[in-house]
């Protein structure tokens, strides 16, 4: 197999590229097209855009979930290998590389590339709904009761575990591999290099992965900003009264521009790490306080937790490729939660695998799958045990009716819950705080990514190219969420995801063949 180092860089100087930097039309104006498209007609055609896109997302929840709970599955099954296969020992670069951050700054910032606002915005809300509205705890007649609390957040965790993170690890070390090993751009046709060798970042395929990558980092993550606009406006009523209209959700997301421009402008190195660090310092302050005094007895939550690490992974085979089979028609709730989420995480991969690409280099393949799955993990199990456990706790004992709140205002469940709390207006601050800055991590490191792909793998894109892309990211976000809410939302993350998924399967194939090439000494 031949080896082509450097790609091509020529290119005219234009007035265009003097702004964005050197970029690849072919890629470039045909994703920037599509998204004016769907900006226009979310404008002005929100009717017509929503039966589409729920047309779209329905035909595929109920013909091809089976597809795709056994394509995550295999995923999954194939990160675990990578762990303990031969290749284990072979090294994301050169053997004389170093891992460029701290474990610490590292995690951090994997908490708020891949997790992030979700993570905030699902806290209460996810967990209540499985309570009262799972197939599981439903076909168990606990609904809404204690004895169903264990299965409902064991379901959130499921959603937000080993399985997304499997997606990001693969998808991560497809593109990470060849770039630093071999000095190709960080682009995503680069993951397909096992199969398309030199051709992966100049081929029909590698451009359509590229396309398709831009498309489901933009698209993933203009869901994830639109959760954001809408907790923090709910966030800004709670706190400090203020009622915002459209007008107040768009002036909060110019504010987020700004600071994004602000955090691009310092680089990975101090914009993100820095403001990843806070993230985690202040989520790690509010669990903690809610562990120690809030509603749910500790000792509770205590059990609760212990007794979650053990349903997680023993029910592990089971509910991952639980199809709810038991029923001639699909009920709704798989498709809207445990295949929305597997296509959320799909359109994340390229952002979340080439951004954990980005910040671990120098690290061996065993320690970046581990770091990449099992650190994440315990800290969902955390996160979901301790806000599910004291939502439900807080909900089913009659202390305050978080499940009303939540069936009205999705974004409304974590603010209610800590209103019920001891210094609750403080916590609904730093929760406040803590989703702005996830806002602004989001689509930094979105818009980084996406710029990456734009400029031809170029690893410090131009700030006028990720602003570029920020904004588009931020304003298909904001239109979604002002014309069709949460129920739009899903259904854009579900839509993006799916061309995706078939590339997260080539990059499977792909990974095996690089490792099986490096470690016969051929690449």
């Amino acid at each position: 197999m031949e080896i082509s180092t450097k790609p091509d860089r020529t290119y005219s100087t234009t007035p265009l590229t003097r702004i964005i930097g050197d970029y690849d039309p072919l890629l470039f104006w045909p994703v920037l097209g599509m998204f004016i498209i769907i900006v226009i007609a979310g404008l002005f055609f929100p009717d017509a855009m929503g039966e589409t896109l729920s047309g779209t997302r329905n035909f595929l929840l109920f013909n091809f979930s089976w597809a795709f709970l056994l394509g995550v599955g295999a995923t999954l099954c194939f990160a675990v290998y990578l762990i303990f296969s031969p290749y284990a020992d072979l090294k994301l670069g050169k053997e004389e590389d170093v891992p460029e951050f701290s474990f610490v700054a590292w995690v951090a910032m994997l908490f708020s590339c891949g997790l992030g606002i979700g993570f905030v915005f699902f806290a209460v809300s996810e967990p209540l709904t499985h309570l009262y509205q799972s197939s599981h705890v439903v076909d168990t007649s606990t609904a809404g009761t204690m004895n169903g609390v264990p299965r409902a957040v064991h379901l959130a965790i499921f959603d937000w575990g080993l399985h997304a993170w499997a997606l990001f690890a693969v998808g991560g070390w497809a593109i990470a591999f060849p770039a630093y090993r071999l000095g190709l751009p960080l682009n995503i046709g680069t993951g397909l290099y096992g199969i398309l060798g030199d051709k992966c970042t100049t081929s029909l395929w590698g451009k359509l992965a590229d396309g398709l990558g831009v498309l489901g980092t933009v698209g993933g993550n203009a869901a994830s900003i639109g959760l954001g606009v809408a907790s923090i406006s709910f966030g800004l009523h709670t706190v400090f009264g203020l009622d915002l209209g459209n007008t107040g959700k768009a002036g909060i997301m110019l504010v987020i521009i700004v600071a994004y421009v602000w955090s691009a402008a310092s680089g990975v190195e101090k914009g993100i790490k820095f403001l990843s660090l806070i993230n985690l310092c202040l989520a790690s302050t509010v669990v903690m306080i809610l562990l120690f005094f809030g509603n749910a007895p500790t000792q509770y939550l205590l059990n609760l937790l212990t007794q979650e690490i053990g349903e997680y992974f023993s029910g592990l085979i089971t509910m991952t490729f639980w199809s709810d089979a038991g029923n001639v028609e699909q009920r709704d709730w798989l498709g809207w939660w445990v295949i929305f989420n597997w296509l959320w995480w799909i359109s994340y991969i390229p952002f979340c695998g080439g951004f954990i690409a980005r910040i671990s280099k120098g690290r061996t393949l065993k320690e970046f799958v581990l770091g990449v799955l099992i650190t994440p993990l315990f800290l969902t199990i955390i996160w979901f045990t301790v806000w599910g456990g004291s939502a439900a706790y807080t909900d089913v004992t009659g202390v305050a009716p978080l499940w009303d709140g939540v069936q009205n205002n999705f974004e409304a469940g974590i603010y209610m819950l800590l209103d019920t709390v001891k210094g609750g207006w403080w916590l609904s601050l730093i929760i406040l705080i803590n989703m702005t800055i996830f806002a602004v991590t989001t689509a930094d490191s979105a818009s980084f990514f996406a710029s990456m792909q734009m400029s031809r793998g170029n690893r410090n894109p131009k700030i006028a190219m990720r602003l570029l892309w920020g904004l588009a990211i931020g304003v298909t976000g904001l239109i979604f969420q002002l014309f069709g809410g949460f129920k739009a939302i899903k259904s854009l993350a579900i839509v993006v995801g799916f061309p995706f998924f078939f590339v997260s399967i080539a990059f499977m194939v792909s990974v095996y063949k690089m490792l099986r090439a490096a470690k016969a000494g051929k690449l």
